[in-house]
């Protein structure tokens, strides 16, 4: 079939714009008149996209089937903003559910941004510069999603430690410093191994103890500072899905919200607390996460067991405290203490 036998609708761009050329001799037109085509070829294109453009599949929580542990993860996440890297095989879908998260957060009056930027882009494009923001700034009040971790450079990974720690960007100007927001929530993805499969049941890791350990290593500072949750996410072989769908992303939000709204309330006096994971001192965590006899004995037997380090253990009670929140309990119980500690990171211990 040639292009003039061809609908309207089954034109490639480039066809169409060869359609309108054949049609129309531009040198015969004034400048306002070519204008004029243009505007109405990326009216006609614009309409076009609004007949076909459909929603990404993912979006929404219960498109995803299975991984019932990881969507609670999720919401713990969302509901406190803490940081969370999955972990798991090539094809267990972390990415899928990670893109699931700001369908999870507060309605907002605006979209909530999420970047994804590649792990090859320029420092400029991640940090930007005096006259353009970079993706550290435009994930600012969103989601970052770094898809594998371990393949970005060290200099970025070590600047987005400081950018995680301080929550804003520090670039030099004329003026001497130019300083841009960059408070988001950080998702990360990585494979438990060069090759992707250690540990897994079915498949064989093909890597040696000494690439694993420097595969790790190199990203160890990064998953020690940044990520107060770390969650496996196995193959979907391993858990059938249901054939039922599960929680939507609305029945999902609906308790996060009120976690959230019990979180504005409890850190209304407070100048620089608005979400759990602002809780950064021990000071601050014993004012607000404070633990009953039967928390605090358990918390001593994951210290002994786990090697926790004073980071964590500050880490571990502030998503107990949100934990807390989605149960509505204005004390933490041991069980949300007990589910706190599964999400310890052991991908650098």
């Amino acid at each position: 079939m040639n292009t003039s036998e061809k609908q309207p609708h089954e034109l490639s761009l480039l066809e169409l714009l060869q359609e309108v050329e054949s049609r129309t001799r531009t040198e015969a037109l004034t400048a306002d008149q070519q204008q004029a085509i243009t505007q109405m070829t990326m009216n006609i294109l614009q309409a076009y996209a609004k007949t076909i453009e459909r929603p990404l599949s993912g979006q929404d929580i219960r498109e995803i089937r299975g991984q019932t542990h990881v969507k609670r993860t999720l919401e713990v996440a969302a509901a406190g903003r803490h940081n969370i890297l999955l972990v798991g095989p090539p094809g267990a879908g972390k990415a899928l559910l990670a893109r699931t998260v700001p369908s999870l957060l507060p309605t907002p009056s605006l979209p909530y941004p999420l970047r994804e930027p590649p792990s090859n882009m320029s420092r400029n494009a991640l940090i930007g510069d005096q006259t353009m923001p970079g993706e550290l700034t435009l994930a600012h009040g969103g989601v970052l999603l770094l898809k594998d971790l371990d393949t970005f450079d060290l200099s970025f990974l070590s600047l987005l430690v400081r950018t995680v720690e301080t929550q804003v960007i520090s670039l030099p100007s004329q003026e001497g410093e130019l300083v841009l927001p960059a408070q988001f929530l950080l998702i990360a993805t990585v494979k438990p191994c060069p090759c992707g499969f250690w540990g897994d049941p079915v498949r064989v890791c093909l890597c040696s103890v000494e690439e694993i350990i420097r595969y790790r290593w190199r990203i160890r500072e990064v998953v020690r500072t940044c990520f107060d949750i770390e969650i496996e996410v196995p193959l979907i072989g391993e858990e059938m899905p249901s054939s039922a769908p599960g929680e939507s992303s609305a029945q999902i939000r609906q308790r996060v919200e009120v976690a959230r709204e019990i979180q504005r309330e409890r850190y209304a006096g407070a100048t620089h607390l608005w979400v759990n994971a602002d809780l950064g001192s021990a000071d601050e965590v014993q004012q607000y996460c404070p633990l009953g006899v039967q928390g605090e004995q358990l918390l001593k037997a994951a210290l002994r067991q786990l090697q926790l380090s004073p980071r964590q253990v500050l880490r571990v009670q502030a998503v107990a405290r949100t934990i807390a929140d989605l149960d509505e309990s204005s004390a933490i119980q041991a069980y949300h203490l007990a589910e706190a500690i599964q999400y310890v990171s052991r991908f650098i211990r």
